[in-house]
């Protein structure tokens, strides 16, 4: 199976020239006879453009419509967050679309209080499921989520076998983001799978360090500050090979 992860720079806002540069990069997956997954950055339709989200979130049904289409014509697992308003506020939301459907669902529990994240969003509700998707089981840990190891913990006992993290990662911190991924995959046995925004992005850096891990913990795909696509082939058996050899209790 297929792996892919973009990583790319944003313009803060301009959801048509963000959404234009992201098609652009599915077009480059070739269609295969197996589903594939891709992984976007987190927000990736606006970034934190905090102070307009109202007008962004009505934007985010037809994104979900665009990406339902094109999991449909590239076979595609897809993932990321974007901004998605209720009656309660704004969420952070991440989602799964798998045969060009949506079958997963869920906010952002811990949000990032340093650039203010709780002052514009609503946090989700503390239940971490996983979805069950025609590439395996898939755990979401949205970006800061990634720090906390208890997340990841449940994802794995509910049956995890590969990690999303979907990220807008600040620069400062980029060694903790390639650290913290890398210790996620070894202590659940899971593969992981980061997706990151990179450069300058309003007034904020971002770290880069877009990557897939195995379950034993080894690289299969990094990028370090430029834009792209990655990918690595993996097996899920992977997974079950590795929690066989060093068998841990959860």
């Amino acid at each position: 199976m297929k792996i892919y992860s973009l990583q790319i720079n944003l313009e803060l806002g301009n959801i048509e020239k963000n959404m234009e540069k992201i098609f652009s990069y599915i077009d480059k997956i070739e269609k295969s006879s197996k589903t594939s997954l891709l992984l976007l950055p987190e927000m990736f339709s606006s970034g934190f453009d905090n102070e307009n989200l109202e007008n962004h979130a009505k934007e985010t049904p037809q994104i979900y419509k665009d990406l339902e289409k094109l999991s449909l014509e590239k076979n595609l697992v897809i993932s990321g967050t974007l901004p998605e308003k209720s009656r309660y506020g704004i969420y952070n939301k991440a989602f799964v679309i798998d045969k060009g459907d949506i079958i997963f669902k869920r906010a952002k529990v811990k949000l990032f209080t340093p650039t203010n994240e709780d002052k514009y969003f609503k946090p989700g509700k503390n239940s971490f499921d996983i979805a069950e998707s025609s590439v395996g089981n898939l755990g979401i840990m949205i970006c800061f989520e990634l720090r906390y190891p208890n997340i990841s913990h449940i994802l794995r006992k509910k049956g995890v076998e590969i990690i999303l993290i979907p990220a807008q990662w600040g620069l400062s911190r980029k060694e903790h983001l390639e650290i913290l991924s890398k210790a996620r995959a070894i202590e659940n046995q899971s593969f992981v799978v980061v997706s990151d925004t990179t450069d300058k992005i309003g007034r904020i850096s971002y770290a880069g360090s877009s990557a897939i891990y195995d379950p034993w913990g080894k690289t299969l795909a990094f990028i370090d500050s430029e834009e792209g696509l990655v990918e690595a082939d993996i097996n899920l058996s992977e997974v079950y090979r590795v929690r066989r050899k060093i068998k841990m209790e959860i």
